[in-house]
């Protein structure tokens, strides 16, 4: 198959080496005036072929697919596909008595740049987050169907790429929203008009986790979107769980969750601003979740982002009840491990009071890590107890 070429500057070849699936444009001698989404083949200065990719204009010029020659795209995106589904059976990820929901491919993690596909029981959805993939969702929708699990398949492109409403809908079966099971608890997900894919499905082992934690407590679940915390704090044990949430879509999909799970008499849902609510009845709780939407869009805006997680996690300190614990979270990208500390500590030290940490949190194994693209790391998390 042929390909459009473009070659890198002299020694830009030295980044490559590193693996690193996202090239800047800097690197390139110059960029020719291609379509977004075109597949590229990189060369080096000295004509040497260096890696294989989608195309964009902008600071990421091309992220990467394969440091090898494609020479069939759909044979190659066929393997891709198979080695992401077969890293998640060899983890068991696929066979979960208790769980039928989760991610069956995580973009740079699965070697698969800009392209994430969830399923929700019989249902997958695709999200393509480069335009270069959205010529090839009939494609993906025919390989994803190869498994015997699937028998839906529906298109939601992020809504920044152009032409994003033109490939969105159902391209295989009838793809209705409906409930899901994780953990044994059940979810309303509505993939049309959700966030995201339709579910946060990232945080499934820190909700988890929290349940561990929830017995006897009483637990305010801010940013609680669809009020997944909360479910697992009252289905395990907490006096009472409160969500809130500035969103009245968001607080009525998680009443619905909590009537869902036979638990709602334990339930209080409030659409308010996060901080006016922790101001009034923060030191009303044991336990409080900070799980913010990303704070850091870009790298432009990273001091901006530090700043608000200083000033969420520094109103949780000084409200919380002795003892309380905090699960605070980061998913922005651009915020990596250490920055996120550092923000949570000059918080620490601004509301005078001790705090532990007692367990560091992040993303479940069917998000896995590109060890050559740390911003795969995108959601941390902490474990703090405030005395």
């Amino acid at each position: 198959m042929k390909y459009e070429s473009l070659t890198l500057a002299k020694g830009k070849e030295k980044a490559l080496q590193r693996k690193h699936p996202w090239i800047f444009s800097g690197a390139f001698k110059q960029l020719p005036d291609l379509v977004d989404g075109t597949p590229v083949e990189i060369f080096d200065s000295k004509g040497s072929f260096c890696a294989f990719g989608f195309y964009k204009k902008g600071s990421i010029a091309v992220s990467v697919l394969s440091f090898v020659p494609v020479t069939n795209f759909e044979e190659w995106l066929q393997t891709q596909l198979q080695e992401a589904i077969d890293y998640r059976h060899r983890l068991g990820l696929l066979s979960q008595d208790n769980t039928n929901a989760g991610r069956l491919v995580f973009a740079e993690g699965d070697n698969l740049s800009g392209l994430i596909i969830d399923f929700y029981g019989d249902t997958a959805v695709i999200q393509a987050h480069h335009p270069g993939w959205l010529t090839h969702l009939n494609l993906i929708a025919k390989l994803v169907t190869a498994l015997p699990s699937i028998n839906n398949v529906y298109s939601k492109p992020a809504s920044k790429l152009a032409a994003a409403d033109e490939h969105m809908g159902c391209l295989v079966g009838k793809a209705t929203s409906g409930a899901i099971l994780e953990n044994g608890h059940q979810f309303w997900v509505n993939w049309e008009e959700g966030q995201k894919t339709g579910f946060f499905l990232d945080q499934r082992v820190n909700r988890q986790k929290l349940g561990s934690y929830a017995k006897g407590k009483s637990v305010l679940n801010t940013f609680s979107y669809s009020g997944g915390f909360s479910i697992y704090a009252l289905q395990n044990g907490a006096t009472k769980a409160v969500s809130v949430d500035s969103s009245e879509k968001a607080i009525e999909l998680a009443r619905k969750n909590t009537e869902l799970n036979q638990c709602a008499d334990r339930h209080e849902a409030v659409v308010s601003d996060v901080f006016d609510y922790l101001k009034m009845e923060g030191d009303n709780f044991d336990v409080i979740i900070l799980d913010p939407p990303a704070f850091a869009k870009n790298r432009r805006s990273t001091h901006q982002a530090v700043q608000a997680y200083k000033r969420l996690n520094g109103a949780a300190f000084k409200q919380i009840k002795r003892g309380g614990l905090i699960f605070t979270f980061s998913c922005s990208q651009h915020i990596d491990s250490q920055l996120f500390e550092s923000s949570i500590r000059a918080a620490a030290i601004e509301s005078k009071r001790q705090i532990k940490i007692v367990e560091r949190l992040g993303q479940p194994a069917d998000h896995p890590i590109n060890i050559f693209q740390p911003e795969g790391e995108y959601l941390k998390g902490l474990i703090l107890e405030v005395i």
